[in-house]
C-alpha cells in the first residue's frame, strides 16, 4: 500500500496544481528498502482545502487539531496495519505556530522523480532552523546533508538574517562549513527567535494554553473494552491487540473484570458454596431471584472497587488500558431484572472505545461445548441490546483480530493518542 498510495497522492496534486513541497525525510520515496516515514509537508494556503479532498477520498484521516494551529496531520493504516502519514504545515515552514520560512519556499521548489522538494538554498536553510528551534540538536543525518548541500551563500544569509539577525545568519554558516556543529548555541537561539518579535511571544502564550488543553494532564488514559459471549474470542483478540500496541511502543495495561476470578472483596467462596448447595438443592425460582438480586450490587460493588483501584490508577500513569468483559458479567447475572442489571452497569465509567465479538450461539457452542445453546442464545440476545464502538461477526481469527486492532489504532492516532 504505502509507496503505490504516495505515489498516487502526489500524482493527484500534480494533476490539481497543488503548490506543495516534500521539506525533508523523503529518502524512501526514492528507495523502496527503506522504511516508510511520516512525511513534514508544507502546502500553500489556497490549495490546503483541495488537498484535504484528495486525501479523504484516497482513505486518509484527519487527526484531532493539536495545539498547533499551523500543523493539520493526516493518516491511513493498511489492512496489514501499516501507517501513511503526512504532517502537513499550511502557508510556510513553522516551529509550532511561528513561522519561519513563508510560501517562498514553494515557488522555487523543483521536482524530483514524482514529488516536490525545496532547492538546495531553502532545504539548507529549512534543515538548520529545523534543528534549531524544533529538534534542538542536530541529528547525524542531517550534519551530513547541511555539510553536502552546494547553496548559495549570499542567499542563505539573507534567510537567516531574517529568521535571527546578520551576526547570527554568518555565525551558522561558518559552523556549518566548518563542521562545527557543537559551536552552535542552540539554547540562545532558541529565546532569541522567540523574544525577536512581540508576536511571537503573544502567540506562543495562546500555543501555550491550547498545549494545556492538547496534554490531557489530568485525562486518564483510553479504556478498551472487549465484549462477547463465551467463545466469541474475547481472551485472543485481548492478547494480540495488547502485543500489538506494545510493539508500537505505547504502555498498556490488561486487566480482567469478570466474575470469575481477581475479587477485592471476599465472595468467591460464599459464591462458590451457594452454587455447590444450588447443585444439590435445587431453590425456587422466586427464591433465586431473591438471592441473585442482593448478590448483584455485591458484586457490582467488588467491580466497582477493582476500576478504581486497578483501573483508574492504570489510566492515570498513561496506561492504555484493555479489559476481557469490563463489567459485561453483571448483564449477564441470571435471575436479575434486565432494568436493575442497566441500572448497576450506569456506576460505571464508560469505556473509550468497546468491541462486541460475536456469532450465532450453534458456531459458538462448537467453540465452547460447556456451554450450552440456550445460554449462549440468552447471552447473545442481552448482548445485542446494548451499543458498541464496533461490532465484529468472528469468522476468521487472524482477519477479525486485524479488523479490530486497525479500528482501535484508527482512533487512538485520530484523537492524538
Amino acid at each position: 500500500m504505502g509507496l503505490d498510495l504516495l505515489k498516487k497522492i502526489f500524482e493527484e496534486f500534480n494533476k490539481h496544481q497543488i503548490k506543495y513541497c516534500i521539506l525533508r525525510n523523503y529518502e524512501f520515496l526514492l528507495n523502496a528498502k527503506l522504511p516508510i516515514e511520516s512525511l513534514d509537508t508544507v502546502i500553500a494556503k489556497e490549495d490546503i482545502k483541495k488537498a484535504e479532498t484528495i486525501f479523504r477520498n484516497n482513505g486518509f484521516l484527519r487527526r484531532k487539531q493539536q495545539f498547533s494551529l499551523a500543523h493539520r496531520a493526516y493518516f491511513k493504516l493498511g489492512d496489514k496495519l501499516e501507517r501513511v502519514s503526512f504532517d502537513v504545515q499550511i502557508g510556510g515552514v513553522y516551529w509550532n505556530d511561528l513561522r519561519y520560512i513563508d510560501e517562498s519556499i514553494l515557488k522555487n521548489r523543483i521536482k524530483k522523480d514524482y514529488f516536490y522538494v525545496p532547492p538546495d538554498n531553502d532545504y539548507f536553510v529549512m534543515l538548520l532552523v529545523h534543528s534549531i528551534l524544533g529538534k534542538r540538536r542536530f541529528k547525524p543525518k542531517y550534519q551530513k546533508i547541511l555539510l553536502s548541500l552546494n547553496v548559495d551563500k549570499e542567499y542563505v544569509l539573507s534567510k537567516l538574517s531574517k529568521i535571527f539577525n546578520k551576526r547570527i545568519a554568518f555565525s551558522l554558516l561558518n559552523s556549518v562549513k566548518n563542521n562545527k556543529f557543537e559551536k552552535i548555541k542552540i539554547k540562545h537561539l532558541l529565546f532569541y527567535f522567540i523574544i525577536k518579535k512581540p508576536v511571537h511571544i503573544l502567540k506562543l502564550l495562546f500555543l501555550f494554553f491550547r498545549w494545556l488543553k492538547w496534554k490531557r494532564l489530568f485525562k486518564p488514559a483510553p479504556l478498551i473494552s472487549i465484549l462477547g459471549p463465551d467463545g466469541s474470542g474475547k481472551s485472543s483478540l485481548t492478547a494480540k491487540l495488547n502485543s500489538f500496541l506494545q510493539e508500537s511502543g505505547r504502555k498498556t495495561a490488561v486487566i480482567y473484570t469478570g466474575r470469575g476470578r481477581g475479587h477485592i472483596l471476599p465472595i468467591s467462596k460464599v459464591g462458590m458454596k451457594y452454587i455447590k448447595k444450588e447443585k444439590v438443592k435445587s431453590n425456587s425460582r422466586f427464591k433465586k431471584r431473591i438471592i441473585y438480586t442482593l448478590a448483584a450490587p455485591v458484586f457490582a460493588l467488588d467491580l466497582w472497587l477493582r476500576y478504581w483501584f486497578r483501573i483508574y490508577p492504570q489510566r492515570l500513569k498513561k496506561n492504555i488500558v484493555i479489559t476481557d468483559r469490563y463489567c459485561s458479567d453483571i448483564i449477564l447475572m441470571k435471575n436479575v431484572n434486565f432494568r436493575f442489571k442497566r441500572l448497576l452497569l450506569k456506576l460505571f465509567p464508560k469505556p473509550t472505545l468497546s468491541i462486541l465479538l460475536y456469532n450465532d450461539p450453534n458456531i459458538l457452542h462448537k467453540r465452547r461445548p460447556e456451554e450450552s445453546v440456550e445460554e449462549l442464545e440468552r447471552q447473545m440476545h442481552i448482548f445485542e441490546q446494548m451499543n458498541y464502538s464496533l461490532k465484529i461477526k468472528t469468522v476468521n481469527k487472524e482477519k477479525d483480530s486485524n479488523l479490530a486492532i486497525k479500528f482501535v489504532v484508527e482512533r487512538l492516532l485520530w484523537d492524538w493518542y
